[in-house]
């Protein structure tokens, strides 16, 4: 089966731990309230980026990273109302070299 891009948004501080680790489920959420046992990714930048980032305005920066969903295995997709994929969820560790920064962005709704 041909693979397709899997991008997750995670805030520019975690860089380090992401670049030493990779992604990790049971890791603190990045409005720290909770560890979901799983690591969310979406299909597309946009996707991913409305799916978090205007939900923590307190971040300033965040880093895009892009994994193949080859490399990331097995994975469960959470379908938006109309059937089309929403997010997909891995339940294992997705290792540093699986993944690739692709940028930062700034936070337009960072109040801080």
């Amino acid at each position: 089966m041909d693979g397709f891009a899997l991008y997750h948004w995670a805030p520019t501080t975690r860089r380090g731990q992401i670049t030493r680790y990779g992604l990790r489920p049971g890791s603190l959420s990045s409005d720290r309230i909770w560890r979901p046992p799983y690591v969310c990714f979406a299909d597309s930048p946009l996707t991913a980026w409305n799916l978090i980032g205007r939900y923590r305005p307190a971040i300033p920066e965040w880093d895009l990273w892009w994994a193949d969903s080859n490399d990331v295995g097995d994975f469960e997709g959470i379908p938006w109302d109309d059937g089309g994929w929403r997010e997909y969820r891995v339940y294992h560790r997705i290792y540093k070299r699986d993944l690739w920064m692709v940028g930062t962005r700034r936070n337009e709704h960072h109040k801080g």
